[in-house]
């Protein structure tokens, strides 16, 4: 990734900071025989590293046994600890500049520059500590020469003009209101600058009057050199770096808003003949991280830690909501102090994947050798088709690597942002789980957000990325506000079941799906969800309903399933992107207009909205969600007939389905419901459903009608899971459980539980039918009676 920063990511933790550890993998999801960086901060003078297949990560009473198995062929070590920080803030940068074009080291008396844009300040007052944010710079502060316009730490516009001798601040006394777009001109002439600001009316609003600004510069204005960058949104700094004997150069005063349409041009001559340098398109190149100058010298830039593109800009009337088809109106990129792409730390040591190792979860255990700190570096390993064949796996576990993302290191603890989690009666935020895993979480705050956040100025995230420690992406993870194993701890969980009971699998993700589709799924004839697979793209999607129209079955084993739209640019795998809409269970909702995703131009939102509920290929969907203790599910008359002996092998008739476990009963967290009105198959059959939520759980909002009533567990019977099974048209069947509890039952006293039996049940007999095997028993059976 291109970036203006010359100095790296060592630093020194701040006075009083704790004992820490903490890394990322690169890649993340690597293939046997590959090299994975990694990546490594530590507060300690020393750690030592080991590498580990994760066979079952969750250590709490009653789980089943920690399994960690060795691999032997990566050779541990030690390394002497170093602390490091990511540096976050988005910006445009154009590394050439515009010395080439400027012929000149002066602002010339017969030559003036003039900068336009518009802009649009969503936190006029930068959070935190205050900082100066730059909307446009050249400005090079050591070498005095530039220019820069800024909202300064009181959150008014200023001009820094470099003059060689020094940088002159021009004063304007103009405030910008809050997300209000402002047309902006700036003039060097000679001696002379001039700054105007144009407020824009909004609607029907009085706008704000024209502020003009004039000064008399103490010299002329010295042009910044070809080794100086443009930037937008941000400018540079000279910092010192530990460790070096010079200074280097970073980003710095990010600003937190939208700009749109700049324009550079060079005005000559007593007929003011404007030559313009350079024109910036926002609205082209939407998918990747650069900005076109398309005025025909090839001014462009590239876009540092992912801003948010496919916004509205200041000509936007919402004619058109869809950026894809609009002519005008989605000029703006959206810049932030915090977005966060990649931490582009220094990698400690590189390991190699063994060319035999099987499918997994993985991580490098770090330690300090003072013992004061630890953590497990998490990554994943796929298959090979030598591997599958040396496994003899029919089974594949997808590993829900988009919902990972989307929760990675999520603040939804953080009161003082608006997506703070709000459930149902009975939470209390400031009762939370707090141990040394939440306090890294909310400590490490340059370690990017979530798609779960709001960004300082209150507007949604909607990428979130791997380059960086993800902090809850652990084996051992129990979340703050369940207090249980969630996301990959749980599914760590069900790793440990196929091994416990001997049954050969492997382990797949959803990027798999993405990159490849059903062809990831080809040698296998069963698979399984982790316990949140939330957040299909299209492909994975498609990759799903694919492998069951080819008679492959599926078992559902998770809740709010298949929910978000999410979108992946398969360049720039470890991003993800997610557009909330104003339907859905969410913490924030993106504005009009802004819905259709800029990586890939589809609609964003819930499945549901574009007619693709997990209703259809689950037969159930998300209808609730509690952090209260889940409940068991109680068989439906249907399933005591014959029919579904097979399921319920060894387990007594009489037994609520999962009664305990680490979170409650096996329905809890977030869970789903048979609805035929909303597509579940007409075919399928309830086996067995919840009952008995309490308050603590709350109706999802698009299962709900004017007026809302009956919204809370003890109120209506909507809120509930379904353990539904239909057989597919192509041999194939479905088994779904609708709870993201089911694992923290599955698990419960070492798997000593009808939960885990029932699963492997299922498992197993969808394993000896094979891929269409339900058709190969009708045609046999049809021609056995046809002999008699």
């Amino acid at each position: 990734m291109t970036t203006i920063d010359t100095i790296d990511t060592i630093d020194i933790p701040p006075q009083g900071y704790p004992p820490e550890i903490t890394g990322y993998a690169d890649p993340w999801i690597a293939n046997p025989g590959e090299e994975v960086a990694i990546k490594v901060s530590c507060t300690e003078p020393e750690y030592s590293h080991r590498t580990v297949r994760v066979v079952q990560g969750v250590e709490v009473e009653h789980s089943p046994l920690k399994r960690l198995e060795p691999i032997t062929q990566i050779p541990t070590g030690t390394a002497k600890g170093r602390f490091q920080c990511a540096r976050p803030g988005s910006y445009a940068v154009v590394e050439q500049g515009l010395g080439g074009l400027l012929h000149g080291s002066s602002v010339s008396e017969s030559a003036c520059l003039q900068v336009s844009l518009f802009f649009q300040a969503h936190l006029p007052i930068a959070a935190g500590p205050g900082h100066a944010q730059a909307i446009v710079s050249t400005l090079n502060r050591g070498a005095k020469r530039g220019f820069a316009v800024v909202i300064n730490e009181a959150g008014v516009v200023e001009a820094w003009i470099g003059t060689g001798d020094a940088v002159q601040v021009v004063h304007t006394g103009f405030s910008p209101a809050r997300q209000r777009w402002v047309d902006m001109t700036l003039t060097l002439d000679g001696m002379d600058c001039s700054l105007v600001l144009r407020p824009v009316a909004y609607i029907l609003e009085k706008a704000a009057p024209v502020s003009v600004s004039r000064a008399r510069l103490a010299g002329p204005a010295v042009g910044a050199s070809s080794t100086d960058p443009l930037l937008f949104a941000a400018t540079v700094d000279q910092v010192p770096s530990p460790g070096a004997t010079s200074a280097g150069r970073r980003a710095a005063c990010f600003f937190n808003g939208r700009i749109d349409s700049p324009t550079i041009s060079k005005v000559e001559g007593s007929t003011k003949t404007v030559t313009v340098l350079a024109k910036y398109d926002f609205s082209r190149n939407m998918a990747e991280d650069t900005i076109l100058d398309v005025s025909g010298n090839n001014l462009h830039g590239v876009l540092v830690n992912a801003p948010t593109r496919a916004v509205t800009g200041h000509d936007w009337d919402g004619s058109e909501v869809d950026w894809t088809k609009a002519k005008y109106g989605y000029g703006a990129i959206h810049f932030h102090e915090d977005d966060l792409d990649d931490a582009r730390w220094d990698s400690d040591f590189t390991i190699k994947i063994p060319e035999t190792a099987r499918s997994g979860i993985y991580a490098v255990e770090v330690t300090s050798t003072n013992g004061k700190t630890s953590d497990m570096i998490t990554f994943v390993v796929r298959p090979t088709p030598a591997t599958t064949a040396a496994v003899g796996a029919k089974v594949a576990f997808v590993l829900s690597t988009f919902t990972y993302l989307a929760y990675a290191n999520e603040k939804l603890s953080d009161t003082n942002r608006s997506s703070a989690i709000e459930v149902a009666p009975g939470f209390d935020v400031s009762s939370i789980r707090r141990d040394e895993d939440y306090d890294r979480l909310m400590r490490r705050k340059d370690l990017g957000l979530s798609n779960y956040d709001v960004h300082n100025d209150n507007s949604g995230v909607v990428f979130s990325s791997a380059k960086r420690p993800i902090l809850n992406f652990r084996p051992g993870y129990i979340m703050w506000a369940f207090e249980r194993p969630r996301e990959l701890s749980a599914d760590s969980m069900m790793i440990g079941l196929l091994e416990r009971q001997g049954i050969p699998y492997d382990v797949v993700t959803d990027h798999d799906l993405h990159l490849h589709g059903a062809a990831t799924l080809a040698p296998y004839n069963t698979i399984l969800t982790g316990c949140h697979p939330e957040y299909p793209t299209l492909q994975s999607y498609n990759a799903y309903e694919d492998f069951a129209r080819q008679g492959g079955s599926i078992l559902y084993l998770g809740g709010n399933g298949f929910y978000w739209v999410s979108s992946v640019d398969p360049a720039r795998p470890w991003r993800l992107e997610v557009r909330r809409g104003d339907q859905g269970v969410r913490s924030y909702a993106l504005p009009g207009g802004e819905r259709v995703m800029s990586l890939t131009g589809q609609q964003g939102g819930l499945w549901r909205s574009r007619g693709r509920s997990s209703h259809g290929l689950f037969g159930v969907a998300f209808c609730g969600e509690g952090t209260g203790p889940g409940v068991p599910f109680k068989r439906n008359d249907e399933s005591y007939d014959s029919k579904f002996d097979w399921m319920f092998r060894d387990i007594p008739s009489d037994q609520l389905i999962g009664e305990y476990g680490l979170g409650g009963g096996a329905s809890g967290d977030e869970i789903d419901s048979f609805d035929l009105l909303c597509g579940s198959p007409a075919t399928a059959t309830v086996i067995a459903s919840s009952t008995g939520h309490s308050d603590e759980f709350g109706i999802a909002p698009e299962c709900t009608a004017f007026p809302i009533t009956g919204t809370l567990g003890t109120q209506t019977k909507e809120i509930r899971s379904d353990l539904v099974y239909y057989e597919t048209d192509a041999g194939g069947a479905v088994f779904s459980v609708g709870s993201i509890n089911w694992y923290c039952s599955l698990g419960w006293d070492d798997y000593a539980n009808n939960v885990a039996k029932l699963t492997e049940n299922v498992i197993r007999e969808f394993m000896r039918r094979g891929r269409g095997g339900l058709n190969h028993d009708n045609i046999s059976t049809t021609v056995s009676l046809a002999k008699l």
